[in-house]
């Protein structure tokens, strides 16, 4: 996945509204994606977990007739690399991973859904604008917590499968745990937003469940 410091503007929808609908989401993200691709001049891409999604609603539709649409089992072919603004539709882990690698040195807009992988820590360690609020300030990431999230990202080179990686995560989480800082979603969203890997994301999130069942 992309580094933090390579998308250089984010912004997302939180799925935090059981009355926002779908669309209403859609319409959001598509709008701040399109004034993306206006001021940089460049070609956008819709990123899907599969194709036939983007039928659903007419913003997904028309955003998908004049730019790239792309999932992360199609041809990388389909949209190049880096060619501009980039809009990941409901991602999970996997697609989030394909949608930060084709928005380096451009911009990244999730509408996210709780279901597929929460984004809360994605949104805070990028500074993500919440489109559904633009005008208040993204919630900084606890101290504390985002020194553990640089460790962990210290350590996740081998997607935390190898035995001295997962020490190394167990213990950090251990410590988080015993300051009262495990807070599963802000962790891992955030650990991909710095650049892990869904496999090592999937992986941690095993290592946290595992942790919090003892």
């Amino acid at each position: 996945m992309a580094s933090t410091s390579s998308i250089l503007r984010a912004a997302w929808v939180p799925d935090d509204d059981p009355e926002r609908g779908w669309e209403i989401a859609a319409d959001l993200a598509v709008a701040w994606v399109r004034r993306e691709c206006a001021e940089q001049g460049a070609v956008g891409a819709l990123v899907l977990n599969a194709f036939g999604v983007e039928q659903q609603y007419p913003s997904l539709r028309r955003f998908a007739a004049e730019h790239a649409v792309t999932t992360p089992r199609a041809s990388r072919d389909r949209v190049g690399r880096g060619t501009g603004p980039v809009l990941a539709y409901v991602p999970d882990e996997k697609t989030l991973d394909f949608a930060a690698s084709l928005a380096r040195g451009s911009s990244l807009a999730v509408v996210e859904s709780v279901h597929a992988f929460p984004l809360r820590g994605w949104a805070r360690q990028l500074g993500a604008i919440d489109l559904t609020r633009p005008d208040e300030q993204p919630e900084p990431i606890n101290p504390e917590m985002a020194a553990a999230i640089d460790r962990l990202d210290f350590y996740k080179n081998n997607g935390f499968g190898d035995q001295f990686g997962k020490q190394q995560a167990q213990r950090i989480l251990q410590d988080l745990r015993g300051a009262g800082l495990l807070e599963r979603d802000v962790i891992l969203g955030a650990l991909a937003a710095k650049g892990a890997s869904d496999h090592a994301v999937r992986n941690l999130a095993k290592l946290i469940d595992a942790l919090n069942r003892r």
